[in-house]
C-alpha cells in the first residue's frame, strides 16, 4: 500500500496542474473475493480499491480522473503455475479487452473485463460464499 500512496503523493500536484489527467490504480478481483493462498495480496488489493474510491471523492472537483483496473487471474508469471493455468485469462485477451473498454467507456470509474465480474459482484448477487469456494477450488495456487 505504501508504494502506491507515496507515488500518488509525489505526482498529485503535477496531475492537478494538468488540464486533463488520469490516475490509474490496479486492484484485483481478489479485492472482492479472497484466495486462501494470498491473504496479504487480497488485503492490499482491497486497500487499493478503497484508496481509489476515496481519491475519486477527493479529486471530484479537479481535472484528475481516477480509474481503477480490476484484473482477474491473468496468465502471467506472477505466481508459479499461473501462466499455464486453465483458470487464468490469457494475457493477450486481457490486454485487448482492457484497451477496448478504455476506448469505448471513457467515463468508466472501474475497468472490469468480463472474467472479473464473477469475483467483483458475488456479494451483490448474494452468492459470495459460492464465489469464494469456487475460486479456491479452481485456482491452482495453494493446493
Amino acid at each position: 500500500m505504501l508504494g502506491p500512496i507515496r507515488l500518488i503523493a509525489a505526482f498529485i500536484d503535477h496531475l492537478r496542474a494538468q488540464p486533463d489527467a488520469t490516475l490509474l490504480t490496479v486492484s484485483s478481483g481478489l479485492a472482492f473475493a479472497p484466495l486462501a493462498a494470498t491473504p496479504s495480496y487480497n488485503a492490499t488489493k482491497a486497500g487499493i480499491h478503497m484508496l481509489s474510491e476515496s481519491l475519486r471523492l477527493q479529486l471530484a472537483d479537479t481535472t484528475v480522473k481516477v480509474l481503477e483496473l480490476e484484473p482477474p487471474s491473468v496468465a502471467t508469471d506472477l505466481m508459479p503455475g499461473q501462466k499455464d493455468s486453465a483458470f487464468a485469462m490469457p494475457l493477450d485477451d486481457f490486454v485487448n479487452e482492457v484497451v477496448t473498454l478504455i476506448e469505448t467507456q471513457p467515463e468508466a470509474k472501474e475497468i472490469q473485463v468480463e472474467n472479473v465480474k464473477f469475483l467483483r459482484y458475488g456479494e451483490a448477487r448474494g452468492d459470495y460464499d459460492e464465489v469464494v469456494a469456487t475460486l479456491n477450488h479452481l485456482d491452482p495456487h495453494g493446493k
